[in-house]
């Protein structure tokens, strides 16, 4: 018999656990539950925290806005931003007590914490139309919203907002100049700066002095044109469209239609002057009506002059120009009327201003006298060559006049006055049209006084009845020639027939007496000179029938021409 192998044993099965064991697992579960339930309070408790530290932690300060106006802002919704990059929301809007304007309450984010100086701009971003263009269409779909540009300066929390955007941010790089004139014209904020047709920079603002109520204009001019401005730069006003009417006709001439529609400033070196060094930041300059004001600038000496016109200042009015032969050396500075008591005159005194420099002086002494002593000097020779002020038409479209100084060495001597307020030119009468028109005008009236006082005489009593009487002793006159014609046609047929006899009785005669002088030589010198007398009296007699024939009147009134 084989041995049987190892019997296989069941396991034993576990005994039944005790009941506190139980107990103690249920326990501790219990305890694992409890701690999860209370992990999540903690965990947001930790995310809040989290959350309201990063928000202080990005919280910037307060600040306040003053506005003309709250057009287009919200609370909570209005955003403060910078290129487009969101700084700060706006929390409150609150109206100042007399309601003229707005504070706006504003919470920045740390990001702009650093940048809120003294040099800081706000202004309102919404849609606007100028001569520049359409600008901040896009907030037609967002809305709204304050745009800040950062400047330098000490930190500020309360600013003042503009009410239009700046023309140039602070970071473009160039130069602000400062221009006085008398005018603005029609320059306007953001007008284009030009230089030589070129937009080079743009007006930034403009502001009215009340001291002598002048204007004082701001431009900037872009890097690099801002090299061009030098210390002999001139600027003027190239707004709207320049007309010249010269010898080459009608000219227009304009910047741009920018500067046509917003104004404009040019500026350049004028040809002949000289440029210097370039000019620093907020220099002054002198902005000029135009370019030839510019241009003419170059002559800054000018010495006083005056003059009394002899007849009428129609036209004339200061600013006007004052030429030499054609050639403007200077300008009318004032036009009155004045009457001298101690000489019972009424005249019309002509102040100007000339400039000397414009007339080139050669080959002269050398004087040591101040610039103004050689003026007069020169113009005191000038009047002793004949030297002469007139009144001229400058403009025969617009009447304006001129003052033309012209050597006229046909005119009496004269020499400068002096020892009045200013040194006098002697003047002349004017001669061009308006004067003779004033003389044709003159003589029409005069003419209509002599026709006034020939109605008068004609339309006397006695020249009347004197016209009355001639008109019926005219009327006699014509009724004796018709009556003298009747009775002379007769006798003038008379006179013909006597004298054709006469003729034939002289032909007769002739041929008898021919007859008798062949026969008888001695007395041929007698009937010779008999029958020549005989031949002319019949040829009076027959002139005077033919005269007769022809003036019968001539025997009531006498021969034409004839002295009664």
């Amino acid at each position: 018999m084989s041995d049987p192998g190892p019997t296989s044993q069941e396991p034993a099965p576990p005994a039944p656990a005790p009941v506190h064991h139980e107990r103690r697992r249920h326990a501790v579960q219990e305890r694992h539950r409890l701690q999860i339930v209370w992990l999540v309070p903690i965990i947001a408790l930790f995310a809040a925290g989290w959350l309201g530290y990063h928000t202080l932690a990005e919280r910037g300060p307060l600040i306040t806005i003053t506005l003309q106006s709250a057009e287009g802002l919200e609370v909570g919704k209005t955003k403060i931003k910078h290129r487009d990059i969101e700084l700060g929301v706006v929390e409150g809007l609150e109206p100042s007590k007399d309601l003229a304007t707005v504070t706006v309450y504003a919470r920045m984010n740390r990001h702009a914490d650093t940048h809120l100086s003294t040099g800081t701009r706000f202004w309102v971003v919404r849609p606007r139309l100028s001569a520049e263009g359409i600008s901040g269409l896009g907030t037609l779909i967002s809305g709204s919203y304050i745009e800040m540009e950062p400047g330098p300066g000490e930190p500020e929390t309360v600013f003042t907002g503009l009410e239009d955007p700046p023309v140039v941010t602070a970071d473009v790089p160039g130069t602000q100049y400062v221009l006085h004139g008398r005018r603005l014209g029609s320059i306007s904020q953001g007008a284009p700066v030009s230089f030589r047709g070129v937009k080079v920079g743009e007006v930034l603002g403009y502001q009215l002095t009340d001291e002598d109520g002048s204007t004082t204009v701001q431009v900037f001019v872009r890097a690099p044109h801002d090299k061009l401005v030098h210390r002999g730069t001139r600027f003027w006003n190239a707004s709207g469209l320049a007309v010249e009417l010269g010898g080459d006709g009608l000219k227009l001439q304009a910047e741009s239609l920018q500067a046509i529609l917003a104004g404009g400033v040019a500026f350049d070196v004028p040809l002949g002057g000289e440029a210097g060094p370039a000019a620093e930041a907020t220099s002054v300059f002198t902005l000029y009506p135009d370019e030839d004001a510019a241009r003419e600038a170059l002559y800054t000496r000018r010495i006083p002059f005056l003059l009394h016109l002899a007849g009428s200042a129609q036209g004339l009015a200061a600013g006007a120009a004052v030429r030499m032969r054609g050639i403007k050396i200077g300008e009318v500075t004032d036009v009155h009327i004045e009457y001298d008591a101690a000489i019972d005159r009424v005249s019309v005194p002509v102040t100007m201003d000339l400039e000397p420099d414009r007339v080139k002086l050669l080959n002269l002494a050398p004087n040591s006298g101040s610039f103004e002593e050689q003026s007069y000097a020169a113009f005191r020779g000038f009047v002793a060559r004949g030297l002469r002020a007139r009144l001229q038409s400058g403009n025969l479209l617009t009447g304006q006049k001129v003052i033309s100084l012209d050597f006229l060495p046909d005119q009496p001597k004269a020499t400068l006055i002096e020892g009045g307020v200013y040194p006098e030119i002697p003047s002349v009468q004017a001669d061009d049209l308006d004067s003779i028109m004033q003389s044709a005008k003159a003589l029409l009236t005069n003419l209509q006084t002599t026709v006034a006082s020939l109605n008068a005489v004609v339309s006397a009593p006695e020249v009347k009845r004197s016209l009355v009487s001639l008109d019926k002793a005219l009327a006699n006159i014509d009724h004796i020639t018709a009556d003298a014609s009747v009775q002379i046609g007769p006798l003038l047929s008379g006179l013909h027939s006597v004298l054709s006899s006469a003729d034939e009785t002289l032909k007769k005669a002739t041929a008898t007496l021919s007859t008798a002088v062949g026969d008888e030589g001695d007395n041929s010198g007698d009937l010779a000179g008999t029958l020549r007398e005989l031949k002319e009296a019949a040829r009076s007699l027959h002139v005077l029938t033919d005269y007769l024939d022809n003036h019968p009147e001539s025997l009531l009134q006498g021969k034409s021409g004839s002295k009664r």
